[in-house]
């Protein structure tokens, strides 16, 4: 009989994978898998079960937010297990998993984590941790690991707006140099992203027709200063629009790079907290993993 690793957050987003669990074990179940259900008590928990029980499964599937697929995805690499992953998402925002383009019910979800598509995806490695989709720094990227997670679960992504909120008054540059195999990027920057999604940091968009989470590159998006209020709101114009000609933006596609600050500058990592000390090296993991996918989003443009 087959095995699956189940590893749940129980208290992601609305408490709904507590709530599913049986409906998840269930459906897996009918399926012919037999389920070793994991639930984590703390964080960092399920890099642990990952790391330690994979090996002994068929397949590892996750249910929570981002923030637990980037500890299941850590394990999966840290182990060096080559283990499937499926992913039912039960988090607040859950950008990753819209970008995947995988179901919002969660019981659609389970049933395509044991039936879907298989397809590798690359993985960002940051100095001596992992992303699954997002490095990032400066404005609103505090609020993805400063927001308490009661609040989280009560008012979901609104919740990361109004935190975010609390940023704009007090809003700075940071000079940052990023030096890459094609360019080397440096000036004051007041936001600045690696990124393998078409969502980062859960307010901007980027093309689906731009990016491609297993050609072996990321998406870097740095926003420059802005000289007074009005070029700032120029700025966010164009960012929402998704016009990244804009004078006060860099886009470009990067393999790797070294990135290098004035001081040790907290940065954000799938929506958890990672401090640094002033240098980065950050490299893409090119086909780092293999997903399960629903068939439809294993067919999109972004893979």
């Amino acid at each position: 009989m087959k095995k699956a690793l189940l590893i749940v957050n129980p208290k992601a987003g609305k408490l709904k994978a507590k709530s599913a669990m049986f409906d998840i074990v269930n459906t897996m179940s009918r399926h012919g898998y037999l389920v070793t259900a994991a639930i984590t008590q703390k964080p960092g928990h399920a890099v642990t079960l990952t790391r330690e029980l994979a090996g002994e499964h068929d397949i590892v599937v996750c249910s929570g937010g981002d923030g637990t697929f980037n500890e299941v995805v850590s394990g999966i690499i840290s182990s060096g297990s080559d283990r499937p992953i499926g992913y039912i998402p039960a988090g607040s925002t859950n950008d990753f998993a819209n970008t995947l383009g995988l179901s919002k019910d969660i019981r659609r979800a389970a049933e395509d984590a044991v039936t879907g598509v298989r397809k590798t995806m690359d993985i960002g490695s940051f100095n001596n941790r992992y992303f699954s989709y997002i490095a990032s720094f400066g404005a609103f990227t505090r609020a993805s690991y400063a927001t308490p997670q009661d609040t989280k679960n009560v008012l979901g992504h609104m919740a990361y707006i109004l935190e975010g909120l609390k940023d704009i008054p007090s809003i700075k540059a940071e000079h940052v140099k990023i030096e890459t195999p094609d360019k080397v990027y440096e000036d004051d920057y007041i936001f600045g992203a690696v990124a393998n999604s078409t969502s980062v940091a859960g307010v901007i968009s980027l093309d689906d027709k731009i990016v491609m989470l297993n050609d072996g590159k990321f998406e870097l998006l740095l926003v420059k200063k802005p000289p007074n209020v009005g070029e700032l709101s120029k700025c966010i114009n164009a960012l929402l629009s998704q016009n990244y000609n804009s004078d006060m933006i860099e886009f470009a596609s990067m393999e790797s790079g070294t990135v290098t600050t004035e001081h040790n500058l907290v940065w954000s990592l799938d929506g958890e907290r990672a401090d640094t000390d002033g240098r980065i090296e950050i490299k893409n993991l090119h086909h780092a993993i293999t997903m399960i996918l629903p068939s439809a989003a294993a067919d999109s443009s972004i893979f």
